[in-house]
Order: C-alpha cells, then sequence, then structure tokens
C-alpha cells in the first residue's frame, strides 16, 4: 500500500496565496512603473503577470505541476480501492499538459493563424479561447458525473476553483482581447488591469484545488485506517479533553469578591 501522505493543507495554502499576493502587488507596481515609461534594466518584463517567461509564468507552472503531482497521489491511492483511479489519472496528465501550456504558451501562439481563419474579432480577437471553450464543455461532459458524485466539500471545492480559473482564462482574456484590439494593439493601463485581474483569478482558481485536493488526500487516508481499524476519529477529542485548562480561569476563580 502507498505510504501516508503528511500534508498539511492550512499551511501549503497560505504559503502559496502569500507568495501570489506578492507577485500581484510586484506586478501592479511594475504596470505603474511601465505607465510612467521606465524598464528598470528589464525589471518590470521580470514581474509583469502579462508577460511570458518570468517569475509569475513559472509560478503558475509550479501551480498546474504541483495539481498534477496531487492528482497521481489520489490515483496511486485509489489504484487499490475503486475502479475511478483512471479518471483521476487522466486528471493528473490533463494538469501536467495544462503546465506545459502555462510554460510554452501554446494557446497563445494559436490565436493569429486562428484569428485570421475565422476573422476574429472584439471578445473573440485572442481567438485561443474558441476551440479552448470547446475543450471545457468536452471536459464538462467527461468529468462532470464523476465530480458531482463527490461528498460535498470536495465537489464544491473543485466547481468553485474551476470557476475561477475560467472566468480568468476565458473571461477575462476575452475582454483584455477586445482592449487590445480597441487601442490598436497597444496594452494600455486599462489593458494592464484587465490581464491582472486574469491572472488573479487564476491563480487563485489553482490553490483553492490544490487546497481540495489536499483535503480529499486527507479525507482518503482516514477512510483507509478506519477500515484497518488504525484510525480512531475520537482520538483528536479525547486529546483535546485531556490538555490542562488556562492558568487564567483559576486566576479567575481566586479572586477576591469586593
Amino acid at each position: 500500500m502507498l505510504g501516508m501522505l503528511k500534508l498539511s493543507p492550512q499551511k501549503i495554502t497560505l504559503l502559496l496565496s502569500l507568495t501570489a499576493l506578492a507577485l500581484l502587488t510586484l506586478n501592479c507596481t511594475v504596470l505603474v512603473v511601465k505607465g510612467m515609461g521606465f524598464e528598470l534594466w528589464g525589471m518590470v518584463r521580470l514581474f509583469d503577470l502579462d508577460e511570458e517567461k518570468n517569475l509569475p509564468t513559472f509560478f503558475s507552472t509550479a501551480l498546474a505541476i504541483i495539481a498534477s503531482g496531487l492528482l497521481l497521489a489520489i490515483t496511486l491511492i485509489r489504484r487499490q480501492m475503486e475502479r475511478s483511479w483512471k479518471l483521476w489519472a487522466s486528471l493528473s496528465a490533463l494538469f501536467l499538459l495544462v503546465a506545459m501550456d502555462e510554460f510554452i504558451g501554446v494557446h497563445e501562439q494559436l490565436s493569429a493563424p486562428l484569428r485570421d481563419l475565422l476573422d476574429a474579432k472584439g471578445l473573440l480577437y485572442f481567438a485561443w479561447v474558441i476551440p479552448y471553450a470547446f475543450l471545457v464543455m468536452l471536459l464538462a461532459g467527461i468529468y462532470g458525473r464523476f465530480v458531482f458524485d463527490m461528498p460535498a466539500h470536495i465537489r464544491n471545492g473543485i466547481l468553485l476553483s474551476a470557476t475561477l480559473f475560467l472566468v480568468g482564462a476565458l473571461g477575462f482574456d476575452m475582454l483584455s482581447g477586445m482592449l487590445f484590439e480597441y487601442s490598436h494593439l497597444t496594452k494600455t493601463m486599462l489593458y494592464g488591469g484587465v490581464a491582472t485581474m486574469k491572472e488573479t483569478c487564476e491563480m487563485a482558481g489553482m490553490i483553492l484545488f490544490i487546497h481540495t485536493l489536499m483535503r480529499h488526500i486527507e479525507d482518503v487516508q482516514k477512510n483507509i485506517l478506519l477500515q484497518l481499524g488504525t484510525y480512531d476519529p475520537m482520538e483528536r477529542i479525547v486529546k483535546d479533553a485531556q490538555k490542562p485548562l488556562p492558568q487564567s480561569l483559576f486566576r479567575m476563580g481566586n479572586r477576591a469578591e469586593p
């Protein structure tokens, strides 16, 4: 049997969230600097969320790789328990492709030829959203029942994280494409703000998804231990009851009456 994974969803989520917040703060700073006409020896490009092959890109790629790894861990755990492990395995492979796409920028390379082919304008100016929207609908059809059969807290976490990610990846990207076209292919401050919202939603969605996967791993491992008879759900309650009471309670009880 696969060894028990020791995860701390709260600590890992906090670390990822603080990293994302730092990158967002740096991005907003460089947007202001860029608006003033400075480049700061390439530092602007290094932290601009709308640029490629920089720190935000590496972080987003790392998030997708972490999600893929957690999905692989769930696959290995569930392989000995039920048939659904194949769906978990396919999701792990899918998020590995997401990581590759994020790093290489395959979807962005599709925009120009698709735009010329379909004469895409306005919200569809970044024409890669067209095939990817159909891909999302296809995946929803494949995994929809699988997700809705999950426990409520896991299902809701996955649905909320997917919504956040898609609002950024498709919704805000469509809006930024329209702004980019209407500003005569110039990245204005407004465009930068929308691009920031896009990346914020994507990172928030990925971090929430990672948190949900870690919670699911905890749930699965507890179920395994229960089946083996090595996990007592009352253990934490008993330990908490054995903790000494705060000394402040005794001082309050011994306080002299007026």
